[in-house]
Protein backbone atom coordinates (compact mmCIF):
# COMPACT_ATOMS: atom_id res chain seq x y z
CA UNK A 1 0.00 0.00 0.00
CA UNK A 2 1.45 3.33 -1.08
CA UNK A 3 2.36 6.20 1.25
CA UNK A 4 -0.47 8.31 -0.16
CA UNK A 5 -3.01 5.61 0.59
CA UNK A 6 -1.60 5.19 4.08
CA UNK A 7 -2.02 8.91 4.73
CA UNK A 8 -5.61 8.84 3.52
CA UNK A 9 -6.61 5.88 5.66
CA UNK A 10 -4.60 6.89 8.72
CA UNK A 11 -5.79 10.49 8.60
CA UNK A 12 -9.41 9.50 8.32
CA UNK A 13 -9.17 6.87 11.06
CA UNK A 14 -7.33 9.16 13.46
CA UNK A 15 -9.94 11.86 13.07
CA UNK A 16 -12.75 9.35 13.43
CA UNK A 17 -11.25 7.70 16.51
CA UNK A 18 -10.91 11.09 18.13
CA UNK A 19 -14.69 11.38 18.04
CA UNK A 20 -15.46 7.73 18.81
CA UNK A 21 -16.53 8.30 22.39
CA UNK A 22 -19.40 10.50 21.27
CA UNK A 23 -20.79 7.87 18.87
CA UNK A 24 -23.06 4.86 19.20
CA UNK A 25 -21.31 1.86 17.67
CA UNK A 26 -22.62 -1.32 16.07
CA UNK A 27 -19.92 -3.91 15.33
CA UNK A 28 -20.92 -7.20 13.63
CA UNK A 29 -18.09 -9.68 12.90
CA UNK A 30 -18.63 -12.92 10.99
CA UNK A 31 -16.91 -15.97 9.53
CA UNK A 32 -17.90 -17.92 6.45
CA UNK A 33 -17.24 -21.08 4.46
CA UNK A 34 -18.25 -21.77 0.85
CA UNK A 35 -17.72 -24.45 -1.76
CA UNK A 36 -17.95 -23.51 -5.46
CA UNK A 37 -17.85 -25.65 -8.57
CA UNK A 38 -16.76 -23.90 -11.79
CA UNK A 39 -16.37 -25.32 -15.26
CA UNK A 40 -13.83 -22.61 -16.20
CA UNK A 41 -11.37 -22.18 -13.35
CA UNK A 42 -8.82 -20.24 -15.45
CA UNK A 43 -11.35 -17.98 -17.17
CA UNK A 44 -10.18 -19.04 -20.66
CA UNK A 45 -11.96 -19.06 -24.02
CA UNK A 46 -10.90 -22.60 -24.91
CA UNK A 47 -9.64 -25.76 -23.22
CA UNK A 48 -11.72 -24.98 -20.13
CA UNK A 49 -10.73 -26.64 -16.86
CA UNK A 50 -13.21 -27.37 -14.09
CA UNK A 51 -12.43 -27.31 -10.39
CA UNK A 52 -13.85 -27.07 -6.89
CA UNK A 53 -12.96 -23.95 -4.89
CA UNK A 54 -13.12 -23.79 -1.10
CA UNK A 55 -13.29 -20.26 0.29
CA UNK A 56 -12.61 -19.36 3.91
CA UNK A 57 -13.67 -15.85 4.87
CA UNK A 58 -13.91 -13.50 7.82
CA UNK A 59 -15.09 -9.95 8.07
CA UNK A 60 -17.17 -7.35 9.82
CA UNK A 61 -19.72 -4.57 9.49
CA UNK A 62 -19.34 -1.43 11.58
CA UNK A 63 -21.54 1.64 11.96
CA UNK A 64 -20.99 4.65 14.17
CA UNK A 65 -23.30 7.63 14.49
CA UNK A 66 -22.52 10.44 16.90
CA UNK A 67 -22.74 14.15 17.39
CA UNK A 68 -19.74 14.80 15.12
CA UNK A 69 -19.09 11.46 13.42
CA UNK A 70 -20.81 9.22 10.92
CA UNK A 71 -18.94 6.03 9.96
CA UNK A 72 -20.05 3.05 7.88
CA UNK A 73 -17.64 0.28 6.87
CA UNK A 74 -17.49 -3.36 5.87
CA UNK A 75 -14.52 -5.63 5.24
CA UNK A 76 -14.25 -9.21 3.96
CA UNK A 77 -11.03 -11.20 3.79
CA UNK A 78 -11.20 -14.45 1.89
CA UNK A 79 -8.80 -17.19 0.89
CA UNK A 80 -9.50 -19.43 -2.13
CA UNK A 81 -8.26 -23.04 -2.12
CA UNK A 82 -8.52 -24.79 -5.49
CA UNK A 83 -8.89 -28.56 -5.44
CA UNK A 84 -6.84 -29.27 -8.59
CA UNK A 85 -5.04 -26.06 -9.56
CA UNK A 86 -3.38 -24.86 -6.38
CA UNK A 87 -1.40 -22.20 -8.29
CA UNK A 88 -4.66 -20.20 -8.34
CA UNK A 89 -4.89 -20.16 -4.54
CA UNK A 90 -4.89 -16.68 -3.07
CA UNK A 91 -6.45 -13.98 -0.92
CA UNK A 92 -9.32 -11.69 -1.84
CA UNK A 93 -10.00 -8.37 -0.14
CA UNK A 94 -13.20 -6.34 -0.20
CA UNK A 95 -13.27 -3.16 1.88
CA UNK A 96 -15.87 -0.39 1.69
CA UNK A 97 -15.77 2.51 4.15
CA UNK A 98 -17.16 6.04 4.37
CA UNK A 99 -16.75 8.56 7.19
CA UNK A 100 -17.84 12.16 7.74
CA UNK A 101 -16.39 14.06 10.68
CA UNK A 102 -17.31 17.52 11.96
CA UNK A 103 -14.00 19.15 12.92
CA UNK A 104 -15.37 22.62 13.71
CA UNK A 105 -19.02 22.90 14.65
CA UNK A 106 -21.22 23.77 11.66
CA UNK A 107 -18.22 24.90 9.58
CA UNK A 108 -15.31 22.49 9.01
CA UNK A 109 -15.84 18.87 7.94
CA UNK A 110 -13.81 15.92 6.63
CA UNK A 111 -15.06 13.25 4.20
CA UNK A 112 -13.05 10.03 3.87
CA UNK A 113 -13.89 7.13 1.57
CA UNK A 114 -12.09 3.96 0.54
CA UNK A 115 -13.01 0.99 -1.63
CA UNK A 116 -10.68 -1.98 -2.10
CA UNK A 117 -12.28 -4.65 -4.29
CA UNK A 118 -11.45 -7.54 -6.59
CA UNK A 119 -12.63 -6.87 -10.15
CA UNK A 120 -12.54 -8.49 -13.58
CA UNK A 121 -12.57 -6.06 -16.47
CA UNK A 122 -13.46 -5.98 -20.10
CA UNK A 123 -14.05 -3.01 -22.33
CA UNK A 124 -17.80 -3.38 -21.77
CA UNK A 125 -17.63 -3.44 -17.96
CA UNK A 126 -17.47 -5.97 -15.17
CA UNK A 127 -17.08 -9.53 -16.48
CA UNK A 128 -17.98 -11.64 -13.48
CA UNK A 129 -20.41 -11.64 -10.60
CA UNK A 130 -18.24 -13.91 -8.43
CA UNK A 131 -15.27 -12.45 -6.52
CA UNK A 132 -12.46 -14.96 -6.53
CA UNK A 133 -8.85 -15.34 -7.52
CA UNK A 134 -8.36 -16.11 -11.20
CA UNK A 135 -5.57 -16.07 -13.74
CA UNK A 136 -6.90 -13.71 -16.42
CA UNK A 137 -8.44 -10.27 -16.93
CA UNK A 138 -8.50 -9.53 -13.19
CA UNK A 139 -7.22 -6.77 -10.94
CA UNK A 140 -7.45 -5.44 -7.40
CA UNK A 141 -8.80 -1.90 -7.39
CA UNK A 142 -8.02 0.61 -4.63
CA UNK A 143 -10.20 3.72 -4.83
CA UNK A 144 -9.68 6.26 -2.03
CA UNK A 145 -10.62 9.88 -1.40
CA UNK A 146 -10.03 12.40 1.40
CA UNK A 147 -11.86 15.72 1.26
CA UNK A 148 -11.85 18.49 3.88
CA UNK A 149 -14.35 21.28 3.31
CA UNK A 150 -15.49 24.49 4.96
CA UNK A 151 -19.01 25.92 4.75
CA UNK A 152 -20.50 29.18 5.96
CA UNK A 153 -24.03 30.59 6.05
CA UNK A 154 -24.18 34.26 5.09
CA UNK A 155 -27.23 35.24 7.12
CA UNK A 156 -29.64 33.11 5.12
CA UNK A 157 -28.87 34.92 1.86
CA UNK A 158 -26.21 32.49 0.63
CA UNK A 159 -24.21 29.43 1.65
CA UNK A 160 -20.55 29.20 0.71
CA UNK A 161 -18.55 25.98 0.48
CA UNK A 162 -14.80 25.57 -0.11
CA UNK A 163 -13.59 22.00 -0.64
CA UNK A 164 -10.29 20.30 -1.44
CA UNK A 165 -10.24 16.67 -2.58
CA UNK A 166 -7.41 14.23 -3.12
CA UNK A 167 -8.36 10.94 -4.77
CA UNK A 168 -6.47 8.02 -6.21
CA UNK A 169 -7.26 4.88 -8.15
CA UNK A 170 -4.62 2.14 -7.99
CA UNK A 171 -4.62 -1.22 -9.77
CA UNK A 172 -2.55 -4.03 -8.26
CA UNK A 173 -2.13 -7.76 -8.97
CA UNK A 174 -3.32 -7.06 -12.51
CA UNK A 175 -3.53 -10.17 -14.69
CA UNK A 176 -4.97 -8.88 -17.94
CA UNK A 177 -5.04 -11.16 -20.95
CA UNK A 178 -5.61 -8.13 -23.20
CA UNK A 179 -2.59 -5.84 -23.37
CA UNK A 180 -4.61 -2.82 -24.51
CA UNK A 181 -6.87 -3.03 -21.45
CA UNK A 182 -4.13 -2.73 -18.83
CA UNK A 183 -5.47 0.03 -16.52
CA UNK A 184 -3.28 2.93 -15.38
CA UNK A 185 -3.00 4.26 -11.82
CA UNK A 186 -4.25 7.82 -11.35
CA UNK A 187 -4.31 10.52 -8.70
CA UNK A 188 -6.37 13.70 -8.75
CA UNK A 189 -6.16 16.99 -6.87
CA UNK A 190 -9.32 19.08 -7.00
CA UNK A 191 -10.54 22.37 -5.50
CA UNK A 192 -14.24 23.32 -5.48
CA UNK A 193 -15.71 26.72 -4.57
CA UNK A 194 -19.43 27.41 -4.55
CA UNK A 195 -21.85 30.10 -3.43
CA UNK A 196 -25.49 29.00 -3.38
CA UNK A 197 -28.67 30.96 -2.76
CA UNK A 198 -29.88 30.75 0.84
CA UNK A 199 -33.23 30.36 2.56
CA UNK A 200 -34.09 34.04 2.02
CA UNK A 201 -34.57 33.26 -1.67
CA UNK A 202 -37.87 31.46 -1.40
CA UNK A 203 -38.58 31.33 -5.15
CA UNK A 204 -35.58 32.23 -7.28
CA UNK A 205 -32.53 29.99 -6.92
CA UNK A 206 -29.02 30.83 -8.08
CA UNK A 207 -25.50 29.43 -7.83
CA UNK A 208 -21.95 30.53 -8.62
CA UNK A 209 -19.52 27.62 -8.85
CA UNK A 210 -15.88 27.05 -9.80
CA UNK A 211 -13.54 24.09 -9.70
CA UNK A 212 -10.03 23.20 -10.82
CA UNK A 213 -8.52 19.72 -11.07
CA UNK A 214 -5.22 18.07 -11.91
CA UNK A 215 -5.64 14.46 -13.04
CA UNK A 216 -2.24 12.71 -13.16
CA UNK A 217 -2.02 9.37 -14.97
CA UNK A 218 0.90 7.00 -14.45
CA UNK A 219 0.98 5.62 -18.00
CA UNK A 220 -1.45 7.84 -19.85
CA UNK A 221 -2.54 11.37 -20.68
CA UNK A 222 -2.64 13.90 -17.82
CA UNK A 223 -5.52 16.39 -17.72
CA UNK A 224 -5.81 19.81 -16.08
CA UNK A 225 -9.15 21.60 -16.07
CA UNK A 226 -10.70 24.78 -14.67
CA UNK A 227 -14.42 25.56 -14.89
CA UNK A 228 -16.46 28.60 -13.82
CA UNK A 229 -20.26 28.44 -13.92
CA UNK A 230 -23.22 30.60 -12.97
CA UNK A 231 -26.76 29.20 -12.97
CA UNK A 232 -30.25 30.29 -12.00
CA UNK A 233 -33.82 29.05 -11.67
CA UNK A 234 -36.79 31.41 -11.92
CA UNK A 235 -40.29 30.01 -11.30
CA UNK A 236 -43.12 31.05 -13.62
CA UNK A 237 -45.76 29.27 -11.56
CA UNK A 238 -45.94 26.24 -9.27
CA UNK A 239 -45.50 23.90 -12.24
CA UNK A 240 -42.91 25.58 -14.47
CA UNK A 241 -39.55 27.25 -13.85
CA UNK A 242 -37.04 28.68 -16.31
CA UNK A 243 -33.42 27.45 -16.12
CA UNK A 244 -30.27 29.12 -17.41
CA UNK A 245 -26.51 28.66 -17.00
CA UNK A 246 -23.32 30.09 -18.49
CA UNK A 247 -19.61 29.87 -17.83
CA UNK A 248 -16.15 29.03 -19.10
CA UNK A 249 -14.15 25.77 -19.44
CA UNK A 250 -10.37 25.73 -19.76
CA UNK A 251 -8.64 22.41 -20.57
CA UNK A 252 -4.97 21.48 -20.62
CA UNK A 253 -4.76 17.82 -21.60
CA UNK A 254 -1.99 15.85 -23.22
CA UNK A 255 -2.36 14.73 -26.85
CA UNK A 256 -5.74 16.40 -27.39
CA UNK A 257 -6.98 19.60 -29.07
CA UNK A 258 -7.61 21.71 -25.96
CA UNK A 259 -8.90 24.72 -27.90
CA UNK A 260 -11.68 22.65 -29.44
CA UNK A 261 -13.31 21.85 -26.08
CA UNK A 262 -12.31 25.01 -24.14
CA UNK A 263 -14.20 28.29 -24.10
CA UNK A 264 -17.51 29.83 -23.13
CA UNK A 265 -20.61 27.72 -22.69
CA UNK A 266 -24.28 28.42 -22.13
CA UNK A 267 -27.61 26.62 -21.85
CA UNK A 268 -31.26 27.32 -21.16
CA UNK A 269 -34.34 25.27 -20.48
CA UNK A 270 -37.25 24.48 -18.19
CA UNK A 271 -37.99 22.55 -15.02
CA UNK A 272 -41.43 20.92 -14.89
CA UNK A 273 -43.11 19.78 -11.68
CA UNK A 274 -46.67 18.95 -12.79
CA UNK A 275 -47.30 17.11 -9.54
CA UNK A 276 -45.62 16.05 -6.30
CA UNK A 277 -44.37 12.85 -7.94
CA UNK A 278 -42.68 14.29 -11.05
CA UNK A 279 -39.60 16.49 -11.45
CA UNK A 280 -38.20 16.93 -14.97
CA UNK A 281 -35.55 19.42 -16.08
CA UNK A 282 -34.18 19.87 -19.60
CA UNK A 283 -31.54 22.32 -20.83
CA UNK A 284 -30.16 22.82 -24.34
CA UNK A 285 -27.03 24.77 -25.16
CA UNK A 286 -23.44 24.79 -26.44
CA UNK A 287 -20.40 23.35 -24.66
CA UNK A 288 -17.21 21.36 -25.34
CA UNK A 289 -17.16 22.52 -28.96
CA UNK A 290 -20.70 21.48 -29.87
CA UNK A 291 -24.36 21.40 -28.98
CA UNK A 292 -25.38 19.67 -25.75
CA UNK A 293 -28.52 18.50 -23.99
CA UNK A 294 -28.69 18.07 -20.22
CA UNK A 295 -31.71 16.39 -18.60
CA UNK A 296 -32.79 14.90 -15.27
CA UNK A 297 -35.96 13.01 -14.37
CA UNK A 298 -37.33 11.85 -11.03
CA UNK A 299 -40.72 10.15 -10.93
CA UNK A 300 -42.17 8.74 -7.74
CA UNK A 301 -44.34 5.96 -9.16
CA UNK A 302 -45.74 5.26 -5.70
CA UNK A 303 -44.59 5.34 -2.10
CA UNK A 304 -42.88 2.02 -2.85
CA UNK A 305 -41.24 2.65 -6.24
CA UNK A 306 -39.28 5.41 -7.97
CA UNK A 307 -37.81 6.04 -11.41
CA UNK A 308 -34.67 8.15 -11.94
CA UNK A 309 -33.13 9.03 -15.29
CA UNK A 310 -30.78 11.47 -16.91
CA UNK A 311 -28.75 12.50 -19.93
CA UNK A 312 -25.43 14.32 -19.46
CA UNK A 313 -22.38 15.33 -21.49
CA UNK A 314 -18.93 15.82 -19.93
CA UNK A 315 -15.20 15.61 -20.60
CA UNK A 316 -13.21 13.38 -18.23
CA UNK A 317 -9.76 11.91 -17.85
CA UNK A 318 -8.50 8.52 -16.72
CA UNK A 319 -9.95 7.27 -13.46
CA UNK A 320 -12.72 9.89 -13.26
CA UNK A 321 -15.43 7.27 -13.63
CA UNK A 322 -14.28 5.67 -10.36
CA UNK A 323 -12.99 8.69 -8.44
CA UNK A 324 -16.27 10.59 -8.79
CA UNK A 325 -18.45 7.69 -7.61
CA UNK A 326 -19.42 7.57 -3.93
CA UNK A 327 -19.21 4.58 -1.59
CA UNK A 328 -22.59 5.44 -0.02
CA UNK A 329 -25.78 5.60 -2.08
CA UNK A 330 -28.61 8.08 -1.50
CA UNK A 331 -30.09 5.78 1.15
CA UNK A 332 -26.84 5.60 3.13
CA UNK A 333 -26.01 2.04 2.08
CA UNK A 334 -22.54 0.87 1.09
CA UNK A 335 -22.11 0.23 -2.64
CA UNK A 336 -19.13 -0.79 -4.74
CA UNK A 337 -17.94 2.28 -6.71
CA UNK A 338 -15.38 0.25 -8.68
CA UNK A 339 -17.92 -0.80 -11.26
CA UNK A 340 -18.71 1.37 -14.25
CA UNK A 341 -21.39 -0.02 -16.61
CA UNK A 342 -19.79 1.49 -19.68
CA UNK A 343 -16.37 -0.02 -19.04
CA UNK A 344 -13.08 1.52 -17.95
CA UNK A 345 -10.89 3.67 -20.18
CA UNK A 346 -7.55 5.39 -19.65
CA UNK A 347 -8.12 7.97 -22.38
CA UNK A 348 -9.44 11.54 -22.16
CA UNK A 349 -12.97 11.32 -23.51
CA UNK A 350 -16.04 13.39 -24.21
CA UNK A 351 -18.89 11.17 -23.01
CA UNK A 352 -22.62 11.35 -23.60
CA UNK A 353 -24.42 9.23 -21.03
CA UNK A 354 -28.11 8.33 -20.89
CA UNK A 355 -29.24 6.39 -17.82
CA UNK A 356 -32.47 5.10 -16.33
CA UNK A 357 -32.96 3.34 -13.00
CA UNK A 358 -35.95 1.78 -11.22
CA UNK A 359 -36.09 0.79 -7.54
CA UNK A 360 -39.01 -0.54 -5.59
CA UNK A 361 -40.27 -2.59 -2.69
CA UNK A 362 -43.73 -4.05 -2.32
CA UNK A 363 -44.69 -6.51 0.35
CA UNK A 364 -42.22 -9.39 0.24
CA UNK A 365 -40.68 -8.24 -3.05
CA UNK A 366 -37.76 -5.89 -3.70
CA UNK A 367 -36.34 -5.03 -7.11
CA UNK A 368 -33.91 -2.77 -8.93
CA UNK A 369 -33.21 -2.25 -12.62
CA UNK A 370 -30.72 0.01 -14.41
CA UNK A 371 -29.94 0.78 -18.03
CA UNK A 372 -27.29 2.99 -19.60
CA UNK A 373 -26.25 4.05 -23.08
CA UNK A 374 -22.84 5.72 -23.44
CA UNK A 375 -21.15 7.30 -26.45
CA UNK A 376 -17.47 8.13 -25.92
CA UNK A 377 -15.44 10.37 -28.21
CA UNK A 378 -11.73 9.66 -27.70
CA UNK A 379 -10.14 13.08 -27.99
CA UNK A 380 -6.60 11.88 -28.72
CA UNK A 381 -7.33 10.13 -32.02
CA UNK A 382 -10.90 11.13 -32.98
CA UNK A 383 -12.36 7.62 -32.65
CA UNK A 384 -15.55 6.84 -30.75
CA UNK A 385 -17.31 3.98 -29.02
CA UNK A 386 -20.92 3.12 -28.13
CA UNK A 387 -21.76 0.89 -25.18
CA UNK A 388 -25.13 -0.22 -23.81
CA UNK A 389 -25.81 -2.14 -20.61
CA UNK A 390 -28.74 -3.47 -18.55
CA UNK A 391 -28.72 -4.85 -15.02
CA UNK A 392 -31.51 -6.03 -12.75
CA UNK A 393 -32.11 -7.71 -9.41
CA UNK A 394 -35.23 -9.20 -7.83
CA UNK A 395 -35.74 -10.89 -4.47
CA UNK A 396 -38.76 -12.33 -2.69
CA UNK A 397 -39.15 -13.35 0.93
CA UNK A 398 -40.74 -16.78 0.53
CA UNK A 399 -41.11 -17.28 4.26
CA UNK A 400 -39.84 -15.78 7.47
CA UNK A 401 -36.52 -17.62 7.02
CA UNK A 402 -36.30 -18.34 3.28
CA UNK A 403 -35.49 -15.80 0.54
CA UNK A 404 -35.15 -16.28 -3.22
CA UNK A 405 -33.10 -13.91 -5.40
CA UNK A 406 -32.57 -13.48 -9.11
CA UNK A 407 -30.16 -11.15 -10.89
CA UNK A 408 -28.93 -10.68 -14.41
CA UNK A 409 -27.42 -8.28 -16.88
CA UNK A 410 -26.45 -7.62 -20.47
CA UNK A 411 -23.83 -5.36 -22.02
CA UNK A 412 -22.69 -4.79 -25.57
CA UNK A 413 -20.20 -2.69 -27.49
CA UNK A 414 -22.38 -1.52 -30.36
CA UNK A 415 -19.69 0.50 -32.11
CA UNK A 416 -16.13 -0.30 -30.94
CA UNK A 417 -13.22 2.14 -30.88
CA UNK A 418 -11.12 -0.22 -33.00
CA UNK A 419 -12.16 -2.48 -35.85
CA UNK A 420 -13.05 -5.97 -34.70
CA UNK A 421 -13.65 -4.90 -31.11
CA UNK A 422 -17.35 -5.68 -30.93
CA UNK A 423 -18.31 -7.56 -27.81
CA UNK A 424 -21.44 -8.57 -25.93
CA UNK A 425 -21.86 -10.29 -22.61
CA UNK A 426 -24.67 -11.42 -20.39
CA UNK A 427 -24.90 -13.08 -17.01
CA UNK A 428 -27.51 -14.51 -14.68
CA UNK A 429 -27.57 -15.83 -11.16
CA UNK A 430 -30.28 -17.28 -8.96
CA UNK A 431 -30.19 -18.62 -5.45
CA UNK A 432 -31.89 -19.10 -2.11
CA UNK A 433 -30.69 -18.25 1.36
CA UNK A 434 -32.04 -19.70 4.59
CA UNK A 435 -31.87 -18.15 8.06
CA UNK A 436 -31.14 -21.14 10.33
CA UNK A 437 -30.97 -18.83 13.33
CA UNK A 438 -30.53 -15.14 14.08
CA UNK A 439 -26.79 -15.48 13.43
CA UNK A 440 -26.46 -18.44 11.02
CA UNK A 441 -27.27 -18.08 7.29
CA UNK A 442 -26.92 -20.62 4.49
CA UNK A 443 -27.04 -20.00 0.72
CA UNK A 444 -27.24 -22.08 -2.46
CA UNK A 445 -26.79 -20.42 -5.88
CA UNK A 446 -26.21 -21.07 -9.58
CA UNK A 447 -24.58 -18.61 -11.97
CA UNK A 448 -23.89 -18.37 -15.68
CA UNK A 449 -21.68 -15.98 -17.63
CA UNK A 450 -21.26 -15.67 -21.41
CA UNK A 451 -19.09 -13.24 -23.39
CA UNK A 452 -18.89 -13.20 -27.19
CA UNK A 453 -16.19 -11.11 -28.84
CA UNK A 454 -14.95 -10.40 -32.34
CA UNK A 455 -11.43 -10.53 -30.89
CA UNK A 456 -9.94 -14.02 -31.16
CA UNK A 457 -9.40 -15.67 -27.80
CA UNK A 458 -11.64 -13.26 -25.88
CA UNK A 459 -14.82 -15.36 -25.70
CA UNK A 460 -15.73 -16.71 -22.28
CA UNK A 461 -18.25 -19.19 -20.86
CA UNK A 462 -18.65 -20.18 -17.26
CA UNK A 463 -21.12 -22.05 -15.05
CA UNK A 464 -20.85 -21.97 -11.27
CA UNK A 465 -22.68 -23.69 -8.43
CA UNK A 466 -22.03 -22.51 -4.87
CA UNK A 467 -23.11 -23.46 -1.39
CA UNK A 468 -22.09 -21.36 1.60
CA UNK A 469 -22.71 -20.82 5.28
CA UNK A 470 -22.06 -17.69 7.35
CA UNK A 471 -21.95 -17.27 11.12
CA UNK A 472 -22.41 -13.81 12.64
CA UNK A 473 -21.42 -12.83 16.17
Amino acid sequence: MSLAVGCIVAGGMLVSSGNAQAAEWMFSPYIGLSETYTDNAFGTSSDRKDDFITNLSAGFMIEGVGRRLQLTASYDLGYDIYGRYSDLNGFTHNLLASANTELLQEHLFLDTEIALTEERFSSDGDTSFSDRTTSGDSTRVLNARISPYYQHDFGGFATGVARYSYSLVDFTDTNSDIASSEPSDTQTHRVDLSLLSGREFARTKWAAEAFALDNQVKNGDDLKRATFKGSGQMPINRYVALLASAGWDEFDGENIDNEQISGAFYSGGVRLTPGPRTDLSVQVGHRFGGGIVDADLTYQISSEASLIGGYHVDVAGSGDSFANTRVLDTNGRLVNPNYFPGGYTDAITKSKTASLGLTGEKGRNTYTAAASYIVRDFLDDGTDEEVVSFDGRYSRQLSRRLEWSLLGGYSEILDPQVSGGKEKAYYGQTGINYQFSASLIGELSYGYYNRDSDTDGNDLRENTVSVSVRKEF
